[in-house]
């Protein structure tokens, strides 16, 4: 079966290049949760097209009225381009000037039919992403292209998803993700002369993260500055996978956290069982501490921490 496209208000289908020419091949590898899923926000989507397009047919009928009086046409996507917008009326008797033109309705219909399909496109490979913690990119509609009265089908973007899995199962690859993500957010930067360091019931994590200096200088505070929290939440991702083979860890795993007042002199408790707390430094240090040493060595070799090097080892 080949993906498919309906055509609406007297426009012809037109395939968006690199999404529809994919064979429909990988349905039965999703759950029928996922495809109910799926299934519904493609029966939401159409009904939001098919005011869009009735609207459009509408408005169309009467922009074609002004044909005589303004040479304009439409493009691909089915945008009204008008080289004068301007309308003369001098000489006229009538009240004609005093019309409806539906030239800008027609085009943020246009736009709106765009902004449902980027929607939609996102909708699901987001869904697919946050359900089993892989990053799939979205794929980007073209807004020059898309045709007024094309319908998208849910299955192009489940062969995106599965191509994207490259054969690997959802876990596979999520854990694959995850580690790159962690290991980019502990590797020591290229003046650093420290490394995340194991050291019997403990890692040591120097340089992971950064306060805001701002809100600092003037509450007292120390606050996990806005370009560092998604540094932060990978760190705490890592630690969840290391510690207890979870993929679906994040910073919420530190028990009492506010992120505008983190208190820098004290233990937090983590939700995990194997890693049980951790202790945020001035420095931007964090150190996390286990059970015993064994399970701090575990994490130590799951995530990988052994293979990293500094520039001058």
């Amino acid at each position: 079966m080949q993906t498919t496209a309906t055509a609406r208000v007297g426009n012809a289908p037109d395939l968006l290049s690199g999404i529809l020419s994919v064979q429909v091949r990988n349905e039965e590898k999703i759950t029928e949760q996922d495809r109910l899923y799926c299934q519904r926000q493609q029966d939401l989507l159409y009904e939001t097209l098919d005011r869009i397009d009735r609207w459009y047919a509408i408005f169309k009928e009467e922009a074609e009225r002004y044909r005589g009086e303004k040479n304009f046409k439409y493009e691909d996507n089915g945008k009204v381009s008008i080289r004068n917008y301007h309308f003369n009326y001098s000489g006229k008797d009538d009240y004609s000037h005093n019309e409806f033109k539906p030239f800008d309705l027609l085009n943020e219909l246009v736009d709106s039919n765009y902004n449902a399909n980027s929607n939609f496109a996102d909708r699901i490979i987001s869904y697919f992403n946050k359900t089993y913690n892989v990053a799939v990119p979205v794929p980007a509609v073209d807004e020059k292209t898309l045709r007024m009265g094309f319908r998208p089908v849910y299955q192009t973007y489940v062969d995106t998803v599965i191509e994207h899995l490259g054969g690997k199962s959802f876990r596979e690859t999520a854990e694959v993700e995850l580690l790159a993500r962690f290991l980019k957010t502990v590797q020591p930067a290229r003046w650093s002369k420290a490394k995340p360091e194991l050291k019997r019931d403990k890692i040591t994590f120097p340089g992971i993260v950064y306060w805001d200096s701002i809100h600092l200088e003037y509450h007292g505070e120390y606050e996990i500055s806005y370009d560092s929290y998604g540094k932060v939440n990978a760190f705490c991702e890592g630690i969840a996978y290391g510690s207890d083979d979870v993929i679906t860890g994040s910073i919420r795993i530190v028990s009492g956290l506010d992120e505008r007042n983190v208190d820098i002199t004290r233990w937090y408790d983590l939700t995990t069982t194997n890693a049980s707390q951790i202790k945020f430094y001035k420095n931007g240090r964090i150190d996390i501490r286990f059970r015993d040493s064994a399970a701090a060595g575990s994490c130590f070799k799951r995530l990988r921490l052994d293979e990293i090097t500094l520039q001058e080892d």
